[in-house]
């Protein structure tokens, strides 16, 4: 990467000196330099996964245990206001595959108390389908202090020394029986190793951004992920789910700090699982990458709009991890995982000055002299070469890494029928990559909003995601993107004007602002992404080949789908689930309230008045023993 980096900015540097380097050309040179060295990173850790796959390299050098394993693992999933029908669903299919040999705990942290409600029943009719056999557990806080890391740390505190392992999952993540145990086998037989990341293969929704993300992650994923991990060996990272974690390792190094000071950069650390990776590996404990063990999976964000949410979520806490990036005693790898972490959204703002930086450079506000010399393209001989270099080489290094991909797709022929056969490939992997060229404007536009509005002190919640496919409506998009559409109007008309015939540089980059709102609307429909699947496009193994664990998940959430019914009130009227909800409750330590208000909610209560009844009301109620004890 040095040795890119060092090549290319030495030859701009020497375009530049021939008519002497102005501020401006010396700005665009800095700004070159970092982003070069940013883009070759991840050209030359696919380059090395190329490497490794085609010469079939050990990418997980462990040992692997031959016998049956006598370790208590616990599967955490911890969730917030999610899809009830969903997360149940998934953890079935989980179990059914897994089996009784390991315990299941859902941790809610859900905040609505509808979901609430609904998390108890779906826990009892899970219980009563399974049987005895199912050591599977449900826990509800009323505050969800910590987020997810602090659900976690609960865990860990109430019952982690009953077991060796856990296995973090997502709301939307699924693993397979053979994959757990493989897990569990690999820690037995590796005691030094603290926590083994098993990427997870992105799969399971249908609208057309989804399923452009899904053969994206499919085609290029496992190459990124075998580069990294031959290259990071123990020095490797966590990626907050689908990983397994040795707990006592965990509980003694994990504990988080609050960070002084308030939000965006101050208080509770949002992105926790790079810190607790780098950690584990200050203490001296292993942790790997698995890229080839398989059976991991979760769901992609439904549509572009929904994948930039949560991108203002991770952006905020990776741009926290300025303040730990030199913390002490932390190894060389794991600050380069934090500063690769803070890279992903800095690299938007960068590139977005260097445009125009460059652009300006070009332009020329006063026509040159009558009869004077003019060059072919309206540009001086340096300006001229600046923007080759920088688009030939930018080119090179975005797109290469993508042929290698579907080179070492092709060079498998069970994976490349798996994806469709050769056709499909090739085709599919054209189509992705006009999307992500013309999505590439609109994602730095919005990456560089969230770095700024982060600067200057706007924190974000951390809401519950979007996972449901759905055709976003125009007028909705179109308030969301207008300011995209608008800057690609503005600086295609100025370019155009000023730039003269340098204009057609800049097209790839304009069409994805211009285009930005039939895009996001387009690329959100599932009609489209059902037909790119019937036209053999955009496939993955999961779709061509089958996948039983999220059959069989698909096929359970499909038949709680249609059941709306509030059962807030059921606590109220039902002996049953209010004898449920208050065995649950128990132990729970009371929650403060105005006694008049909950005198007041309770009288209502009495007389089946709760229709106007607020979500923090229901909270309230609900939250309180003593007075459903009452009634």
């Amino acid at each position: 990467m040095l040795a890119s980096t060092v090549a290319a900015v030495t030859q701009m540097a020497g375009v530049f000196q021939v008519d002497g380097i102005t501020s401006r050309e010396a700005v665009i040179l800095v700004l070159f330099t970092i982003l070069f060295s940013w883009i070759s990173s991840s050209f030359w850790l696919v380059c090395f996964g190329a490497f490794a796959r085609l010469t079939r390299a050990d990418t997980l050098p462990l040992k692997r245990a031959a016998e049956t394993s006598a370790a208590r693992t616990a599967i955490l999933m911890p969730i917030y206001n999610e899809d009830v029908g969903r997360v149940f669903s998934g953890v079935r299919a989980i179990w059914e595959s897994a089996g009784p040999d390991f315990d299941f705990y859902i941790l809610s942290d859900s905040t609505n108390p509808a979901n609430w409600v609904a998390e108890e029943l779906e826990w009892r009719r899970l219980k009563a389908d399974l049987g005895g056999d199912a050591h599977i557990y449900y826990r509800h806080r009323p505050k969800n202090t910590g987020r997810k890391s602090g659900n976690i740390q609960d865990f860990c505190e109430s019952w982690g020394q009953l077991y060796d392992y856990m296995v973090i999952l997502d709301a939307d993540s699924l693993m397979t029986g053979k994959t757990l145990a493989g897990l569990v086998g690999l820690m037995d037989a590796n005691p030094r190793v603290a926590l083994i990341q098993a990427p997870p293969q992105l799969v399971g929704r249908d609208s057309l951004f989804a399923r452009l993300q899904q053969f994206a992650s499919s085609l290029y994923g496992p190459i990124y992920a075998a580069g990294l991990a031959w290259l990071q060996g123990p020095d490797g990272n966590y990626w907050g789910h689908n990983a397994i974690i040795r707990v006592h390792a965990f509980m003694q190094h994990c504990g988080l700090p609050k960070l002084p000071g308030a939000p965006p950069f101050g208080g509770e650390i949002m992105s926790h699982d790079f810190v607790e990776a780098a950690f584990l590996r200050r203490a001296g404990w292993e942790v790997w990458m698995a890229p080839d063990m398989g059976g991991s999976f979760e769901e992609p964000p439904p549509t572009l709009l929904d994948y930039l949410i949560r991108d203002r979520r991770w952006c905020q806490g990776n741009l926290q991890h300025l303040r730990i990036l030199f913390a002490q005693g932390l190894t060389l790898p794991s600050r380069l995982h934090l500063a690769m972490g803070i890279m992903s959204y800095v690299s938007s703002p960068l590139w977005l000055l260097l445009l125009v930086v460059s652009g300006t450079d070009i332009m020329r506000f006063t026509p040159p002299p009558a009869g004077g010399p003019q060059s072919s393209l309206g540009l001086d001989v340096s300006h001229t070469a600046e923007l080759f270099v920088l688009v030939i080489a930018t080119l090179l290094l975005l797109y290469l890494p993508k042929l290698l991909a579907v080179v070492a797709l092709l060079d498998d022929a069970e994976a490349t029928s798996a994806h469709g056969g050769t056709g499909a490939v090739l085709a599919s992997a054209v189509w992705e990559s006009l999307f992500s060229t013309l999505m590439a404007p609109i994602v730095m536009l919005q990456h560089s909003w969230f770095v700024l509005t982060i600067l200057m002190g706007m924190a974000t919640g951390w809401g519950s995601q979007q996972r449901t496919d759905r055709a976003l409506p125009l007028d909705y998009v179109a308030r969301q993107f207008w300011p995209h559409t608008l800057i690609g109007l503005v600086a295609t008309v100025v370019l155009r004007k000023y730039a003269g015939d340098s204009f057609g540089w800049f097209v790839p980059l304009l069409a994805g602002m211009l285009v930005s709102v039939p895009l996001v609307v387009l690329s959100s429909s599932p009609l489209l992404g059902l037909v790119a699947r019937k036209d053999g496009l955009l496939l993955v193994p999961s779709e061509t080949r089958g996948l039983s664990v999220l059959n069989r998940a698909h096929a359970l959430a499909a038949v709680r789908a249609d059941n709306k019914e509030d059962v807030r009130r059921l606590v109220l009227e039902d002996a049953g689930v209010r004898a449920l909800h208050l065995a649950l409750l128990a132990g729970t330590p009371p929650v403060a309230a105005d006694p008049l208000r909950l005198e007041t909610l309770l009288d209502h209560a009495r007389r089946r008045e709760t229709a106007g009844f607020t979500r923090d009301d229901w909270t309230l109620l609900l939250s309180d023993a003593e007075s459903l004890k009452a009634l």
